[in-house]
């Protein structure tokens, strides 16, 4: 029976996923195997790891001996050479102590004279100080009374201004009022008079012409229209005037009124000065307060100024002193470094003044060819670098002085110990010549001291000599050199 196209392709995707499953169980079973021989060989390898690290902490400890051994005789070495120059340091200083001493009762007796002279001239600088403020203080105050009469002159001259322009504006307002009140009541009675005789002489007309009318009543009819027209123009004119004489009289009402407001306005207007000028001079008052206030405190910070400018050209003249003499205690030690210098020079050899400051330790012990001779002092040229050309850093610029300083340091160590060793060694042999002397001679003296030649008690007076031991030389190591060694040891 032939299979169909589905179940061959299920078929094959069972036997793919079959496969795939053998091979992950594979690559399963060869990890954990993996992994067993990766723990098997860590385990190994711990074992093997602390098996060399034992034989070789045992090297080491053997090494780390035989260093330290080298370490503590280096060390000895250096210390008894520390302890040579410590004596010799300590018996400079003193010497230098001694002189420091007399120095300092030069430089007391000079700074008490200095101090003296500085009293005066203090005292000479405050009398004139005070002299020249008593000055400007008398200038101030003449400055200020003369100020102050000014003002109180101009303020005197403005208040009698004020005084006569207030009498002034009241007599004049005493002036126009009179003379308006008169003016009014001479135009009152003018009108008035006016009046009374025009209605004087209308009533005479009217009883005339009534007197008239009545007798020529009818004669009169005949003109009435023309008379009555005349007459009637007559009153509109009278009654026009008495019109014309209201309105003055209210148009004087009203000026007496603008009068009497004008009036009050000035007496406001007087008021408010008098208030303004008291303000004036209460500003006056404080401004003179605020002034003399100011001159106080003026007066202060200029004797406040006066005492620190003082006090500063103290500060500066003994700094000044103490310049001079740290200037000249600095000029008298280069002065002997300059002669030290000079008298050193003498002493060096050719590499020494072609080189200044050659390198110590191995590299003098072997001469290098005078090509690298030559590379060295161009290296050398300058301070900040080495023989290599690379820059140094600020506080090793005088490492090369130090080793120098301190090959000179031994050398003389080594001068002074060859000459003690020469000093007992001649008095060894001053001694064994004065015994000669005294075996071949017989004189008072050697019969009074012990004889060689006599021989009591089977002792001889010979002074033996003192057994010659030999001299071991203390090798010099440089500092540096045992300070390197040590730090590439521990490294």
């Amino acid at each position: 029976m032939a299979e169909s196209e589905e179940e061959r392709r299920l078929r094959l995707e069972m036997e793919a996923i079959k496969k795939e499953e053998e091979r992950r169980m594979k690559e399963e079973i060869m990890r954990t195997k993996l992994k067993e021989w990766q723990a098997e060989e860590e385990a190994f390898s711990r074992l093997n790891r602390n098996k060399i690290q034992n034989q070789w902490r045992k090297l080491m400890r053997i090494a780390k001996v035989e260093s330290l051994k080298k370490n503590l005789e280096i060390m000895s070495q250096d210390h008894e050479r520390e302890v040579d120059v410590k004596d010799a340091i300590i018996q400079m200083l003193d010497r230098d102590l001694d002189e420091a001493q007399e120095q300092y009762q030069t430089a007391l007796r000079s700074h008490l004279q200095n101090v003296d002279s500085f009293v005066e001239l203090y005292t000479v600088k405050v009398r004139q100080l005070e002299q020249e403020f008593e000055e400007e203080l008398g200038v101030v105050e003449n400055d200020f009374d003369s100020e102050r009469e000014y003002v109180l002159t101009k303020h005197n001259q403005d208040k009698k201004e004020l005084q006569d322009l207030m009498s002034m504006v009241d007599q004049q307002h005493v002036d126009e009022e009179a003379e308006a009140k008169q003016e009014f009541e001479s135009f009152c009675e003018e009108i008035k008079n006016k009046n009374l005789e025009d209605l004087n002489v209308l009533k005479l007309t009217l009883e005339s012409q009534i007197d008239e009318l009545e007798r020529h009543f009818e004669s009169a009819h005949q003109n009435y229209l023309a008379s009555t027209e005349q007459r009637t123009q007559q009153f509109k004119t009278l009654t026009m005037r008495d019109r014309q004489a209201a309105q003055q009289i209210e148009t004087q009402f009203k000026r007496i009124q603008r009068l009497q407001e004008s009036l009050a306005n000035w007496k406001l207007k007087i008021a408010a000065n008098v208030r303004e000028c008291e303000e004036r001079n209460k500003l006056l008052r404080i401004e003179k307060e605020h002034v003399s206030k100011h001159f106080q405190a003026m007066k202060t910070r200029m004797n406040r100024m006066r005492q620190a400018h003082s006090n500063r050209l103290q500060e500066v003249s003994i700094r000044s002193r103490q310049c001079v003499r740290n200037l000249g205690d600095q000029k008298k030690l280069a002065e002997n470094i300059l002669k030290l210098s000079e008298l050193n020079r003498k002493l060096e050899t050719e590499r020494e003044k072609i080189i200044p400051f050659f390198p110590l330790g191995e590299e003098i012990l072997n001469e290098p060819p005078p090509e690298e001779v030559e590379a060295e002092a161009s290296a050398l040229s300058s301070y900040a670098r080495t023989r290599d050309g690379k820059s140094i850093e600020e506080w090793n610029y005088l490492d090369i002085f130090f080793k120098r300083f301190n090959h000179v340091l031994l050398d003389k160590c080594a001068i002074e110990k060859e000459k003690n060793r020469l000093s007992l060694e001649n008095e060894d042999l001053r001694t064994i010549l004065k015994q000669y002397l005294d075996g071949i001679s017989v004189n008072s003296e050697v019969l009074d001291l012990e004889n060689p030649l006599l021989v009591v008690n089977n002792r001889s007076g010979v002074a033996a000599p003192p057994p010659v031991t030999e001299r071991r030389v203390v090798p010099a190591v440089e500092g540096n050199f045992v300070v390197n060694e040590t730090a590439r040891m521990r490294a």
